[in-house]
């Protein structure tokens, strides 16, 4: 599978909004040991229609760092979904030659498909979309790296997003720069992520980017197991399953104490994934495991991040955990992310060292997304409260929102709490033709003395926008939520509201 050529990789959102330059991403990553001179890049784009451009874009650049990227934008001819081939063009001591899309043995080299959007991601003002799982370029080691987080900001932007949080590996940020075996006792990587996130937010007004982690620590087993935190300053370590240690796999914190240092710092915790599959390799090799339910009691944590960029058997567990602590009467959130490593299109990880390499589509970056409500300016500070407080939705489509209002006309939002006798519930759902028009969307009501959740009103392909529930009376503390689903099966759940009736 080893080429003597740097890894050359081309990507591309897989969706961008209405009237927005189509931004294609071209990585090449360790040209420090094997140096190019790159001619030129051409983008061929393929439309539905029949249609095509192709663009061609001179570099006359010798590469010989350990990291070059340019970020090239083009201007779509129509919307609708299109296919984009990248080729680039270079020479290097054995001759000339042409990479398409990517230079990995055993890739399909298949075009890179993006949905050209007619109609923008439906919201409501206040609303901002971001992604809360993404691994940039200092997740850096021996079988994975992400992308530069100045280029992800531009992809991420043209996708019709207004933040991001950068969560990298806590095992990859305490390396030396360019050593991905070492650990340095200066962690350069850290602060130097600080850095350049500190100045792309001073240089980029209309886009929030926050800096975070994904900490490995120890289980109520003492397993590992991630968690992400995030507005955080101070380093939080964590590589018991880094693989760097040789036979040596145990966490150095507990989740306890994990939660303790970023509560210290004014974070925001939740846990990553954490229902989903391990690999029998991970588990044995690394002593990976999921969450058990007694982790999720530990203090200062504000959530599951149970929904990672796929519907599938971890997403349905995590989902099922959250609504039992919900009616255990925790207060406790859920969250949406992808795990993305890069991967704006589709993800080329290894799957068998020196011998495969897969490709799937379900974990790109904002495939789900988390939609947060943002109170004032959109900034660091409001969207870690939106985080810490559950005013956020979670989606891969339809937007679905809504408010519970008291007989006094006192009113509370998403993760939010109102107390009263008589109860209104509103809601505004959105969707476009792009997700398809709603199937069902489901009110439930979790009873927490009872331990039970109802499904209390379901709307079937509602022609309005907006719909009320009145005259709702509640006879002990409860919540209510709502999932939406349309006929394309994009799917939308809301973090609940409290209630609580008046003495």
């Amino acid at each position: 599978m080893k080429r003597r050529q740097p890894e050359i990789i081309a990507d591309a959102p897989f969706r961008v909004e209405p009237s927005t330059q189509l931004p294609i991403l071209c990585l090449i990553k360790d040209a420090s040991r094997y140096p190019i001179w790159l001619e030129q890049v051409i983008v061929d784009v393929n439309y539905s229609s029949g249609r095509s451009q192709a663009i061609c874009f001179p570099i006359g650049e010798r590469i010989e760092s350990p990291l070059w990227h340019r970020v090239f934008s083009i201007d779509p001819l129509e919307p609708g979904l299109t296919a984009v081939e990248v080729d680039f063009w270079f020479r290097d001591e054995k001759g000339k030659h042409i990479v398409r899309n990517d230079n990995y043995r055993r890739t399909s080299d298949a075009p890179l498909v993006v949905q050209i959007a007619s109609e923008p991601l439906p919201r409501s003002q206040g609303w901002y979309y971001g992604e809360t799982h993404f691994h940039s370029i200092y997740t850096s080691d021996q079988v994975e790296f992400g992308s530069p987080v100045a280029a992800a900001v531009q992809l991420a932007q043209a996708m019709g997003f207004g933040w991001m949080a950068v969560t990298d590996h806590s095992y990859d940020l305490d390396d030396y720069l360019g050593d991905a075996v070492r650990n340095s006792p200066a962690l350069p990587l850290w602060e130097q992520l600080r850095t350049e996130v500190a100045e792309l937010n001073f240089n980029t007004g209309d886009f929030v980017t926050l800096v975070g982690e994904e900490i490995s620590c120890g289980n109520s087993w003492g397993r590992n197991i991630h968690l992400l935190g995030y507005g955080i300053e101070r380093f939080i370590p964590g590589s018991g399953d880094s693989a760097k240690r040789l036979l040596r796999v145990s966490p150095e914190l507990s989740i306890g104490e994990v939660l303790a240092r970023i509560r210290e710092q004014g974070g925001v915790a939740y846990a990553a994934h954490p229902c989903a599959a391990i690999p029998l390799s991970q588990r044995f090799i690394l002593q990976r495991r999921s969450w058990r339910s007694a982790d999720f009691e530990e203090p200062g944590l504000s959530g599951l991040q149970f929904w990672n960029g796929v519907k599938d058997l971890g997403f349905h567990r995590g989902r099922q955990e959250w609504i039992s602590l919900l009616l255990a009467g925790k207060r406790i959130f859920a969250l949406a992310g992808n795990d993305a490593h890069g991967d704006f299109n589709r993800s080329r990880r290894i799957r068998i060292p020196f011998l495969k390499i897969g490709e799937a589509d379900h974990n790109c970056f904002g495939k789900v997304r988390t939609c947060v409500l943002v109170k004032g300016a959109l900034s660091e500070k409001s969207i870690l409260h939106a985080l810490g407080n559950g005013c956020c939705i979670l989606t891969d489509g339809p937007f679905v929102i809504f408010r519970m209002g008291n007989e006094e006309n006192e009113k509370a939002e998403i993760g939010g709490n109102v107390a009263g006798r008589n109860f209104t519930l509103q809601m505004e759902a959105k969707t476009n033709q792009e997700f398809g028009v709603f199937e069902k969307i489901e009110v439930f009501q979790g009873i927490i003395s009872e331990r039970e959740e109802r499904k209390i009103k379901v709307f079937r392909r509602p022609c309005s926008r907006f719909a009320n529930i009145p005259n709702l009376k509640v006879e002990g503390p409860c919540y209510f939520r709502i999932e939406a689903r349309t006929r394309k099966d994009n799917l939308c759940i809301t973090n609940p509201i409290w209630v609580q009736p008046a003495v």
